[in-house]
């Protein structure tokens, strides 16, 4: 009888821990799951009790686990989860993965071979940490009551968003307004998760079936139900579908045949590893210096119940003032927050009587008929009564509540808070209120609001956040302050609540006490607030902290412990919203009120949601039966409820209407144009580039006579691009995508033309469109679900090339569309004629702003942003309407006559070469200096050239001492959460406009001064260098140091790689990697700021590289203490600007560098003494460095060095071969990419580098044709003699390392346009998208056995986003898949995703048949 014996897998993530004890022959027997909460050994101790560890004869462990467990095999969690699959299930085409902090997709081809993964990248809504987040935020038990509410929902399911765990909430609340139920809303939450996970992994690919659904949220059955409708797939999951990771680990071991005995352990502690942990603290101890703190005790202080209202949770209660027997004339201000309700009773000499806070806990008309009914107890029991002179809100249930409660007021939050504010204070000038969901921040200046800003599309670290946390770690938060006060803290996340949690539970897990962990997460939410939401240079020396949170004492003293100031906090810090409704109705000296009463607690108030249908509008409205009558709220038209007809608002002067009046003409309509007849039909998509001309595209083909039709009306384009696209681009472009497929059915051609550059009319500076746009109509082609590509048309029309050649592009089209029937001169007359109607439309738009304004005696504001997110109506959200609403005229920024020269922003706008970029800024600088005009920037989520913008425009802004607003978008509907950021910014600008205007702040203005390219400014300085190759950059310093230059290479750590997120607000995050590493370098070494210089690279193609160096200095400015004084030297990668001799020697450091880097990798998978090949690489390194110093020859020292390596022993066998290429910075940079050759190799693959002699071979002749063209002879005559002095170079030292790397002639062939034309891609393209797709095939070429591609990406990098969207169609062509790594910055095994396709590599007979058809 064969031995039955069993082994037990363990699988500990991010929130739990689950456990399997599996026999020898696969059978799953004993099962544990459970959380941990950050106390992973205690939990996994009292889950491995119940298993008979003495007899088991072994433990697996998943490579997530932490290293707790003693004597365990480890096994990539994804290989264990897809052995399980293998083993439980006889087929599947794909398995869904979705965990606490992770979700991915792994996909099979027809025969089950491993094809490729997908996961999320660094935000992590739509994983299980966003549903317990939610389930928490709706005071539900847990996750299993929130997923069987869910389940059994059988009404309808309210929108709401699951890409952000904290603006989920700003749903909630509407949903919750708009009668949803709470098993409705968590249905709407797991449809919402569906959503966002099917956008993510699902764009551009469709899952062949069944797929297999795992992790711990395949147990919310409501998931699975929606999963199965989205994805139209069968969706499998079996009992053990959360254990899946720990009943594969078992069965690795069991295959590997390493369980041979018992492991005789008596007790589960046995088993538990306690690793010696050395403990870091990145901030001090949290304690007050300089701020006196209030007692928050009233007179009086009690809870108290609800006895009528159904609210879950008891009303606070604080008496500040006697009542005493009688009638009482008060104010009263009701504050409807998303996590919180609060009201504050104020009496007519405005002091506060009482105050009142309960949780909104998703039951808004419930919450406030507790607070009534509280008020009324509270008068009762003294024999008292109130006569409420008025009634106000505020917060973001202001509006609703106000229907129905007969409100004299519904007051945004902003100027509510401020109006609290100056009555506690006159003299304060600022305010800091962090709520449960919404953070803002507000200057003052003698009592009136000069400045508002609220957090944008991410809200991670807002009140709620510390709460959560608090639940999770066992603290009341009523203990909070005491156990974080006192207590230093390590450095966490402060980018996503998420991940937030994520560094909470390592720290607990690596013996940081709760007290520490708790700090912590003060530290995180301070800095998210510091650099995310407020202008820290604009906070003054009166600072006033609201919201509830401020009365965590320990949250203030992060917050003073940061600024160096005092912090001032109210006693009615938690009522300061309420407080400032009331104030502002005495204020007014109301003598009428329209409250209904506080007796509303005693009445039904049902609620229900109507759309509708008198106008195209199509309103969602939210009803509320009343004491007798419906009221209601959502209307976008000038009805109410009892008129049964729309009713026109006159808005006044309406933007979107007279701009489509002027560009198309008074009767002109959406849809189609030209004359009617058999000619083909044209369709223009309204999308990215393209929408700002489409008036001059229709007018050109209606010249022609060719009917066109565009997709102005489509408002679907966002929801079905994001489908479509093959990665997580911008809003915009996903619609760019949904609108040319929706085109494809409904014209004969889809007209979309390639923009790649304009150049400046008043300057000699090129103007690029956004790289997206530079590639947008290859990436649309690329979409495998794009129909009908055949018929797109995308002729190069927008570049340096001169009028001439754009005509021949249109003529060539033409005859795709008409045949021969269009010659040339009329294409050409046509163009002409449409450009002139164009300019002329759009002076006759600049004299509209000029007659618009002349004599104003009011405001109005100007739209700076991307026309099409701004003018579009599928992408604004509404937002021009609203200002409409509110009587203020807005303009958009084409709209503003051509301004003077701005010489302090010349060299500013040099660094930015982004065609809207600078018109933002040149626009911002006019209107800085316009009285009565303000701007109003709308910009979109991950739009990386804005991340920098922005900056520049609020520094712009700042030094004028004038208000602006921002305004991010996102791909949600709803426009509610912009309307109180609108409302509070319309109150500032007329408080601007109606006072004395300060003087300027003498201030920078980010001009890029301290930028120098000359290199007497290193005279006498310390230049610090970027450490992207600790090989090549050690040799490019002693090439400098033989100089006389004092070069330095900076080092970096994980951790300040961490720290360095602190400064990025989405700008490419090698860029606040570099700046962190210098200053850190700076103090470390003692160096004088003033005598340092950091190197930045200079860059002319199409990518953000060129801000770096501007930026840069930006941010040093923007720190200040110091920093400010440090240079910033633009310099070539090439180092020609140094000289000749010096830019030849630091050639040869890249090329010894990259091949010392290769030689390595080839070595080192097969060496018979590990670690050989590392010491033959530090010895070799020192030996050259010593050459490039000047110490000794150079074939003296590659003698030495190969005589190293000849002496390696090695035993070659068989390993997948894997490519690496990617971003400069994280390539070659082994702390970055986290050793990403070592984990290749330790997983069985050799990897394959390119170094940079040889990537500059594969570019040279590309970029020597485009100049060429381009009319760049004298770059192109330079480039063609250095291309000649590298080969040479090459020819001489080649021959050292081909001694020991296999016969292979790599130089790059000549057939880049053939490659090229494969994707679309002309010889106009720059950019490492570019260079990519010419590595790519070059290393095709001279490997053909190759088995994987890993593209290395740093977070919100665009050309590493763009090459990720044509991997499809890459891998397609060339057979080998391709896998991209997102490094983000917040730690994170993000090599793991390599893993799986080394245990199943690609099946070589599908890659050599892709190949023969290249």
């Amino acid at each position: 009888m064969a031995d039955t014996h069993t082994v037990i897998g363990i699988d500990i993530g991010s929130i739990s821990i689950s456990i399997a004890e599996v026999d020898s022959a696969g059978a799953v027997g004993k099962t544990a799951y459970g959380f941990h909460r950050g106390k992973i050994e205690e939990t996994l101790e009292s889950l491995l009790s119940g298993f008979d560890l003495a007899s088991s004869r072994g433990l697996a462990v998943t490579s997530s686990s932490p290293a707790v467990v003693k004597g365990a095999s480890r096994y990539d969690g994804r290989v264990s989860v897809i052995t399980a699959a293998k083993r439980l299930h006889d087929r599947f085409g794909s398995i869904l993965i979705v965990g606490g902090e992770k979700f991915g997709l792994a996909l099979f081809d027809g025969e089950g071979e491993y094809l490729n993964y997908r996961s999320n990248t660094s935000c992590a809504a739509g994983t299980g940490s966003f549903l317990d987040q939610q389930a928490s935020r709706l005071n539900l038990s847990g996750i299993r009551e929130f997923s069987e509410r869910a389940y059994r929902n059988t009404g309808p399911v309210p929108k709401i968003a699951s890409r952000c765990a904290v603006f989920a909430k700003t749903d909630l609340i509407h949903a919750q307004q708009e009668g949803y139920s709470l098993d409705e809303i968590c249905d709407g939450l797991s449809y919402g998760l569906v959503k966002n996970i099917a956008d993510t992994l699902f764009s551009n690919v469709k899952p062949a079936g069944p797929m297999i659904f795992c992790g711990g949220v395949s147990l919310n059955r409501a998931v699975v139900k929606h999963f199965a409708s989205v994805l139209d797939v069968e969706i499998v999951t079996g009992g053990h579908s959360h254990l899946y990771g720990a009943i594969g680990a078992a069965l690795c071991l069991l295959e590997e045949g390493r369980a041979a005995t018992p492991l005789g352990v008596r007790a589960s502690a046995d088993v538990i590893l306690t690793p010696d942990r050395k403990k870091e603290y990145h901030y001090g101890p949290l304690e007050l210096r300089y701020s006196t703190y209030p007692d928050f005790a009233g007179s009086e202080r009690y809870e108290f119940t609800p006895r009528h209202a159904d609210q879950p949770v008891p009303v606070e209660v604080d008496v500040y003032e006697t009542v005493a027997a009688g009638v009482h004339s008060v104010y009263l201000g009701i504050d409807i927050g998303s996590t919180s309700t609060k009201a504050a009773v104020l009496n007519e000499e405005g002091r506060v009587i009482a105050g009142l806070y309960t949780r909104t806990s998703g039951r808004p008309v419930t919450a406030v008929q507790a607070l009534f009914e509280c008020l009324d107890d509270l008068a009762s029991a003294r024999s008292a009564s109130f006569s409420v002179l008025g009634a106000g809100t505020t917060g973001s249930g202001r509006k609703f509540i106000a229907e129905i409660i007969g409100a004299d007021v519904a007051l945004d939050e902003i100027t509510a808070h401020a109006r609290a504010a100056t009555e506690l204070d006159p003299d304060v000038d600022t305010v800091i209120e962090i709520g449960g969901q919404d953070s803002k921040f507000t200057t003052l200046r003698g009592g009136t609001v000069t400045f508002s800003i609220m957090n944008q599309v991410c809200a991670a670290g807002t009140g709620s956040f510390i709460e959560e946390q608090a639940k999770k770690l066992g603290c009341p938060l009523a203990d909070y302050q005491a156990r974080a006060e006192g207590a230093r803290a390590p450095l966490s996340s402060d980018r996503c609540t998420v991940f937030m949690e994520r560094d909470l539970n390592f720290y607990l897990s690596e013996g940081y006490s709760v007290s520490e962990v708790l700090a912590s997460v003060l530290h995180s939410v301070r800095d998210n607030y510091l650099t995310k939401v407020a202008i820290e240079k604009n906070i003054g020396q009166r600072i006033f902290f609201q919201g509830a949170t401020a009365k965590n004492r320990a949250l203030v003293a992060a917050f003073e412990q940061r600024l160096g100031r005092p912090i001032m906090v109210s006693r009615y810090c938690h009522l300061t919203g309420a407080m400032g409704v009331a104030l502002h109705l005495r204020d007014g000296g109301l003598r009428e009120s329209s409250f209904r009463g506080t007796g509303l607690w005693r009445e039904s108030i049902p609620v229900r949601t109507e759309v509708c249908e008198l106008c195209a509008n199509h309103c969602k409205i939210t009803v509320a039966g009343v004491q007798g009558e419906s009221v209601a709220f959502g209307f976008l038209c000038g009805r109410d409820y009892a008129t049964d007809r729309y009713v026109k608002r006159d808005m006044g002067f309406d933007l979107i209407r007279e701009r489509n009046r002027v560009l198309y003409g008074a009767g002109a309509r959406e849809g189609r144009t030209g004359t009617p007849g058999g000619s083909p039909v044209v369709g223009i998509p309204a999308a990215l580039h393209l929408f700002d001309e489409l008036p001059l595209w229709r007018k050109f083909f209606e010249e022609l006579g060719v009917r066109t039709i565009t997709s102005e009306g489509y408002r679907d384009g966002i929801t079905e691009g994001k489908n479509l696209t093959g990665a997580e681009f911008c809003a915009p472009m996903a619609a760019l995508h949904g609108h040319v497929n929706y085109l494809t059915d409904r014209a004969d051609f889809v007209f979309l033309p390639c923009y790649m550059e304009n150049r400046h009319a008043g300057r000699d500076a090129r103007r690029n469109y956004c790289y997206y746009t530079q590639y947008a109509p290859q990436l649309v082609l690329s979409a495998v679900e794009i129909r009908n590509k055949e018929r797109i048309l995308t002729p190069l029309v927008r570049s340096n090339l001169g009028a001439l050649y754009l005509k021949v592009q249109l003529h060539r089209m033409m005859k795709t569309v008409c045949g021969e029937g269009a010659g040339f001169m009329q294409v050409s007359n046509a163009y002409d004629r449409a450009v002139e109607h164009y300019e002329m439309a759009r002076g006759q738009l600049r004299a509209i702003f000029e007659r618009e304004t002349a004599g104003a005696g009011d405001i109005s504001i100007m739209f700076l942003g991307r026309p099409y997110t701004v003018l579009s109506r599928s992408m604004n959200k509404g937002i021009p309407d609203i200002f409409a609403r509110h009587g203020v005229k807005a303009f958009y920024q084409d709209m503003l006559p051509a301004a003077e020269e701005t010489p302090e922003l010349d060299d500013l706008l040099e660094a930015v070469h982004w065609k809207y970029a600078s018109q933002i800024l040149e626009t911002a600088r006019t209107i800085a200096g316009m009285k009565g005009v303000y701007p109003v920037f709308v910009t979109s989520f991950k739009c990386t050239p804005d991340s920098y913008v922005v900056e520049y425009f609020k520094q712009t802004l700042d030094a004028a001492d004038k208000p602006y607003l921002i305004l991010q978008l996102d791909e949600h509907d709803s426009s509610v959460g912009y309307e109180t950021r609108i409302e509070a910014g319309i109150r500032s600008f007329r408080n601007h406009f109606g006072g004395t205007s300060p003087a300027a702040r003498k201030t920078r203005q980010g001009r890029g001064a301290g930028c120098t390219a000359s290199r007497e400014a290193l005279e006498g300085k310390t230049l610090l260098l970027p450490n992207w190759d600790r090989i090549s950059c050690r040799f490019i310093e002693a090439v400098l140091k033989k100089d006389g230059i004092d070069a330095r290479v900076v080092s970096e750590t994980p951790e300040s790689i961490r720290r360095s997120m602190r400064m990025n607000t989405g700008q490419c995050i090698p860029l606040n990697i570099i700046v962190q590493n210098t200053v850190d370098y700076i103090e470390r070494h003692g160096l004088d700021p003033e005598k340092t210089v950091i190197w930045s690279p200079k860059s002319k193609i199409a990518c953000n590289i060129g801000m770096f160096p501007a930026y840069t200095k930006y941010l040093l400015e923007s720190h200040g203490r110091g920093w400010e004084n440090i240079t910033v030297y633009t310099g070539e990668i090439t180092f020609l600007d140094m000289g000749t001799r010096t830019a030849v020697s630091c050639y040869l450091g890249y090329l010894f560098g990259g091949m010392i880097r290769k030689l390595g990798c080839y070595m080192r998978p097969y060496e018979n003494v590990p670690g050989s090949t590392d010491r033959a690489i530090d010895r070799s390194v020192d030996i050259l460095y010593d050459s490039f110093a000047g110490g000794r020859s150079k074939d003296e020292a590659l003698e030495e060095v190969m005589g190293l390596f000849g002496a390696i022993g090695t035993t070659r066998t068989a390993r997948p071969k894997v490519a690496i290429f990617g971003d400069l910075y994280v390539r070659d940079n082994d702390v970055m990419n986290q050793e990403l050759i070592r984990t290749i190799e330790a997983n069985g693959g050799e990897v394959i580098t390119t170094p940079y002699s040889e990537l500059m071979d594969i570019i040279a002749s590309r970029y020597i044709r485009k100049w060429l063209v381009q009319g760049l002879y004298g770059d192109a005559a330079l480039a063609k003699v250095l291309s000649k002095v590298v080969a040479v170079l090459n020819a001489r030292y080649h021959r050292y390392f081909n001694r020991l790397l296999p016969a292979n002639d790599n130089r790059a062939g000549d057939g880049s346009v053939d490659l090229l034309s494969l994707f679309g891609l002309s010889v106009y393209h720059t950019g490492e998208s570019m260079e990519n797709i010419l590595k790519i095939f070059h290393l095709i070429e001279h490997h053909p056995d190759l088995s994987l591609f890993v593209q290395t990406n740093p977070s919100y990098c665009c050309p590493s986003l763009v090459t990720e969207a044509m991997a499809d169609r890459i891998e397609r062509i060339t057979g080998v898949p391709i896998v991209t790594i997102e490094y983000d910055g917040t730690g994170g095994s993000k090599n793991d995703d390599v893993i799986p396709y080394l245990k199943y590599p690609r099946c070589k007979k599908s890659a050599e048949k892709a190949r023969k058809a290249m």
